[in-house]
């Protein structure tokens, strides 16, 4: 599925419920912290909601989030992946049903000639008088480490976390809001031990910047386009990290930032997937 079919699959179910619950995108607005029009905008498709919202509305609905939450895992892991690997998953996807029926060839054919080798193993064996064949040696295990990270904790300070691969297994920890439509998130990764900030639907010259309680700051400004994010910084079990966002200057004076509270992770280890 490419990356507008799985939006757009998010988009249906948040319109079935929409629909299912009788509310209007003002009700809506009135019962979370997102403007009406966001609200218009993410369930007919045209942009990519935050995770709280997909969750807000699922609880509003009296409805399981986990289905929603699932389909908005699968599309932020596109916008978190490295370059070129979201085409390489999306290729091999579309591939994989074309190759079921050479695979199922393959293996019996495979399986035949084990079956004739096996045969004539145990045709040598009678021959030789060996009462029992030979036990076969156990294979090792294999385990399985987690995402490679390039950094951790103060080492990751200042990095891009795509080139780190920190987005490997990032969540949004913390979110917030700045009327109508300016998203902010806190993204924490666990194997970097590190987070950032990351700011959607802003306007060119909209800040954000994150922050933690050893007194450490990163941030970046929205140069073009209405989407950014900040560089890594540490995120210490026992410390706590938080974001700020502000609208670019108006008549020459700074706006008002707008932060999320505060994620200590080891108060929250155990809602991590």
């Amino acid at each position: 599925m490419d990356r507008a079919g799985s939006v757009r699959d998010l988009a249906g179910e948040l319109l079935a419920l929409k629909k299912a619950s009788g509310a209007s995108f003002a009700q809506l607005s009135e019962k979370t912290h997102y403007a009406k029009s966001s609200w218009e905008r993410w369930v007919n498709g045209k942009q990519f909601p935050p995770r709280d919202a997909v969750e807000s509305l699922a609880r509003l609905c009296g409805t399981d989030p986990a289905p929603l939450l699932s389909l908005w895992d699968e599309e932020e892991a596109r916008r978190t992946a490295p370059e070129g690997e979201t085409d390489a998953a999306d290729e091999e996807a579309g591939g994989a049903a074309a190759s079921r029926s050479r695979r199922t060839l393959w293996l019996s054919l495979v399986l035949a000639v084990l079956l004739v080798a096996g045969a004539g193993t145990w045709a040598v064996v009678a021959l030789s008088g060996s009462d029992e064949p030979t036990a076969p040696k156990p294979k090792p295990v294999v385990k399985v480490a987690g995402p490679a990270t390039g950094c951790t904790l103060t080492g990751c300070e200042g990095k891009d976390p795509k080139k780190m691969n920190c987005g490997a297994d990032a969540v949004t920890v913390r979110t917030g809001s700045i009327p109508k439509d300016l998203v902010i998130e806190l993204r924490y990764s666990r194997a970097c031990k590190a987070a950032w900030g990351r700011i959607s639907y802003a306007e060119v010259g909209a800040t954000v910047v994150v922050n933690n309680s050893d007194g450490a700051a990163q941030a970046d400004v929205v140069h073009y386009d209405r989407d950014v994010y900040t560089p890594l910084i540490a995120a210490p079990d026992d410390g706590s990290v938080f974001v700020c966002a502000a609208l670019p200057k108006k008549n020459g004076k700074d706006s008002v930032p707008t932060c999320t509270g505060r994620f200590i992770p080891s108060q929250e280890k155990a809602q991590q997937p």
